[in-house]
């Protein structure tokens, strides 16, 4: 009961029953940012589901999609998810574009609770068919600034520059913009 609890609780692309209740608004209306030559995003160095560390170095040469969740905010993007999902069909993404999930379980990051939390991680990332990076501690949440409760999002160069960031539920207009990073990011001169 307690391993299903908590894989309700840190799902992260599972999508709201058509009766549910829609996500809270954003306290803050979402943020973008757009302009090349923002700051290189900052290091990172986490477990993956896969057992292996992971490094920002690592995904270097790759356009790098970062979605950064917690259990208060893993539905909040449930629609870009599914769009991403349909362009990674389409558009053979996987080619040119490294996305890199990562979950944050800070809160969970004590006896016994860890060992229920990581494995109700990889029972999803195993669903999903791809890895997930874990922050047990939030040092990447707070190196990024990312406010707990949001679900962020940042499309990041070859170069490993910030060239969309965004938190909160992400509008059309937000989506569009992320997918237009992208797609500038992937035609952009080498």
């Amino acid at each position: 009961m307690i391993r299903r609890t908590f894989a309700l609780a840190l799902c992260l692309a599972t999508s709201r029953a058509a009766g549910d209740p829609p996500a809270p608004p954003p306290a803050q209306a979402p943020s973008v940012a757009t302009a090349v030559g923002l700051p290189r995003a900052p290091d990172f160095s986490l477990e993956s589901t896969a057992g292996a560390t992971r490094r920002l170095r690592d995904y270097l040469g790759r356009v790098v999609i970062i979605l950064y969740e917690d259990r208060d905010s893993n539905q909040q993007n449930d629609t870009l998810k599914r769009e991403l999902a349909e362009h990674a069909r389409t558009d053979d993404l996987t080619r040119d574009v490294s996305l890199v999930p990562v979950a944050n379980l800070s809160s969970y990051n004590f006896w016994p609770a860890k060992g229920y939390a990581r494995d109700a991680v990889v029972d999803i990332a195993r669903q999903q068919g791809y890895e997930i990076m874990i922050d047990w501690t939030g040092d990447m949440g707070r190196a990024y600034r990312f406010r707990p409760g949001q679900s962020h999002v940042l499309v990041l160069s070859r170069e490993g520059r910030v060239l969309f960031r965004t938190a909160g539920p992400m509008t059309a207009r937000f989506r569009q913009s992320f997918f237009e990073a992208v797609s500038q990011a992937i035609h952009a001169p080498r």
